[in-house]
């Protein structure tokens, strides 16, 4: 563990000193190289402290002098960044019928990734016991000491609560599951809804990074929303919020996997293209991602189905569009490579069924990160935790 991160009882000179240190390994995470006096100015500092505050976390071995910096005169600055290897998160994404695992280093690089698509969440306890057992092994494999490990970051489909550590549509014991795999695997979790991740990932390292009111929607199997309001994620209540997916679209419609009709999940994700591809091929669908390849390589109809979603999305996020007035709205999730082709769609729907000058102050994007954006959602979870 690093020495810094030790929790003081009192504002000792160590305990500012290490609070200072947390600031600017944030500041390298959060944003990459920097010299001394840019994190001078970014923690209000003086250039002697923050010298020795610098050459104190490199003689730790966490900075490290990557070269310097062009000057228009006098003396080049030094270029510091994290040490890579000198710290480690793992991030997990547990969905239905498949879960991933990338080891991150400090410089957002996966150095190890590791996917299972046989994976089945609804076989509770079969589920959990190859959890348990499969992060230690893959860091087993990977040669990576336990004490470079910070956290796990773990991405759960479902209504989870964050703050009690409880995932309670899957996974659900009569133990908080936290404190299940903290148990087991002797280092600190962190949980939250998948979708909710995604759209951490994208306000620190994607498109809303630095804005403050966002809509990330997470196209997939399913369909959700992660909610950025006043710069923050907006979790609700009980931590159940952006379950877009079930609002009500269609009267009477299709029979959702929550047991109601109608619901927008129903005419919007990957399991509804799965559908409407068998409708009109009569064939069976094969997996949406295949379906969707489909469409970048040429195929008309399924260009079609797309573009018919998008305008569902489109007049459905138009209702969010007026009530949250949010400054961008980003397509990612599963479908994220394929979004270009639902995007004017997506557009057209909410230019005709929301107020234009809500509208019109709206940016509709599609994810840069795509599949990336969960794992440094959970790379960010984790290192909001570790260096409160």
């Amino acid at each position: 563990m690093w020495p810094f991160l030790v929790k003081h009882q009192s504002l000792s000179t160590e305990a500012k000193q290490d609070g200072l240190k947390k600031q600017i390994v944030k500041l390298f995470l959060d944003e990459g190289e920097k010299t001394i006096p840019e994190v001078c100015h970014f923690a209000r500092l003086s250039i002697p402290t923050g010298t020795k505050l610098v050459e104190e976390l490199v003689r730790l071995g966490f900075l490290t002098e990557i070269g310097k910096r062009d000057s228009l005169g006098g003396r080049r600055p030094a270029i510091f960044d994290l040490n890579p290897d000198n710290g480690y998160v793992i991030g997990v994404e547990v969905l239905l019928h498949s879960m991933r695992v990338d080891i991150v280093n400090l410089r957002h690089e996966v150095v190890y990734e590791y996917e299972n698509q046989a994976f089945d969440l609804s076989r509770k306890e079969e589920a959990f016991e190859f959890l348990c057992g499969i992060i230690p092994d893959l860091i087993a494999s990977q040669k990576i000491p336990r004490d470079k490990i910070l956290g796990v970051g773990m991405g759960i489909t479902g209504r989870i609560s964050p703050w009690q550590g409880i995932s309670y549509s899957y996974l659900n014991f009569d133990v908080p599951l936290v404190k299940l795999l903290t148990d087991k695997w002797k280092m600190p979790v962190y949980i939250d809804n998948d979708t909710h991740l995604m759209a951490l990932g994208e306000k620190r390292f994607g498109y809303a990074r630095g804005l403050q009111n966002v809509i990330y929607v997470n196209i997939s199997r399913g369909l959700g929303i992660g909610i950025i309001s006043n710069g923050m994620i907006h979790n609700g209540h009980s931590g159940y919020a952006g379950e877009f997916g079930h609002i009500l679209a269609e009267e009477n419609g299709r029979l959702c996997v929550c047991g109601k009709r109608g619901c927008l999940g129903g005419l919007v994700s990957g399991f509804a293209l799965e559908t409407a591809y068998q409708e009109l091929t009569g064939a069976p669908a094969p997996h949406y991602k295949q379906i969707l390849r489909m469409a970048l390589d040429g195929d008309a109809d399924v260009r079609n189905i797309l573009s018919s979603m998008g305008e569902q999305l489109g007049r459905s996020l138009a209702i969010l569009v007026d009530i949250l007035n949010p400054e961008m709205i980003i397509l990612g999730g599963g479908f994220s490579f394929a979004c270009e082709w639902m995007k004017f769609a997506v557009i057209q729907g909410i230019n005709q069924y929301s107020l234009p000058q809500l509208a019109s102050d709206c940016e509709i994007k599609v994810s840069d990160l795509g599949d990336k954006a969960e794992m440094l959602g959970a790379f960010a979870l984790v290192f909001d935790e570790v260096l409160k």
